[in-house]
């Protein structure tokens, strides 16, 4: 009996998904001469018939989409495909993971800034240099039991943190103080925070009971309050149990 022959790969990465991270790897792999195409649900061409001519399947989709996504489509000829995705939290057995630890905005990056982010891999599991074999990034592994908490981590000082900043900004502007006034302390911050090994200055770091009291004032009655109060609250009990080292 004539065996049949194996699909020939025709491109790296089937890229599923056109959103930000999409976007932003598109850019990356171009930079890099690594070949690519692009899948959507608004796509003419099939899925399958695509999917079959790429090595790496990149499901770049919401994460609440992704499994679902897989069982649909890793259809019999897709399943010694190599299925990606970039969720910080998510792991499942139908796909291997690499989160990008980075944050994408809507202008694209350059390659230095690319080829600068490191990403995080599932322990036990493909390690970076299976899944993007053309690429230098630095990797890391984590455990799959850890994968939600280190995900909430970069929610809380990436996400969380813009929040603030960008209310802080609409709060300047609303007392006819320039953005650009801020930038320069937000500036600051940034350097102090990756130059320093303790970096948390003013009234908490001092213990300032009056200051922080007349600010737990101030704020009374704002939503933004139960955010001072909780920040505080939670470096009170991690300076207690020692899991921060604040002099």
């Amino acid at each position: 009996m004539r065996q049949v022959p194996e699909h020939k790969i025709k491109f790296s990465y089937l890229i599923v998904g056109s959103g930000k991270l999409s976007k932003h790897l598109q850019n990356y792999f171009s930079l890099k001469n690594i070949s690519f195409k692009v899948w959507n649900r608004h796509s003419n061409i099939q899925f399958e018939s695509l999917a079959l001519d790429a090595k790496y399947i990149l499901v770049l989709i919401s994460d609440d989409e992704i499994v679902e996504f897989i069982k649909e489509h890793k259809s019999k000829p897709l399943e010694e495909k190599i299925w990606i995705h970039c969720s910080g939290m998510l792991s499942t057995s139908l796909a291997e993971s690499a989160h990008p630890l980075m944050t994408f905005m809507d202008s694209l990056y350059s390659l230095e800034t690319y080829e600068s982010i490191s990403f995080i891999t599932e322990r036990n599991r493909k390690i970076f240099k299976d899944l993007f074999p053309d690429l230098q990034n630095k990797s890391y592994e984590i455990n799959k039991d850890e994968k939600v908490f280190y995900h909430a981590m970069c929610v809380l000082s990436g996400n969380f943190t813009a929040f603030i900043w960008k209310y802080f900004f609409d709060y300047l502007k609303s007392q006819d103080i320039s953005e650009s006034a801020a930038k320069v302390y937000l500036k600051a911050v940034a350097e102090n925070l990756i130059s320093s090994d303790n970096p948390l200055t003013g009234p908490i770091q001092r213990n300032d009971v009056k200051v922080i009291e007349k600010h737990n004032k101030a704020l009374n009655g704002h939503p933004i309050a139960n955010v001072y109060l909780a920040f505080l609250d939670a470096y009170n009990k991690m300076k207690k149990e020692k899991m921060i080292e604040i002099n």
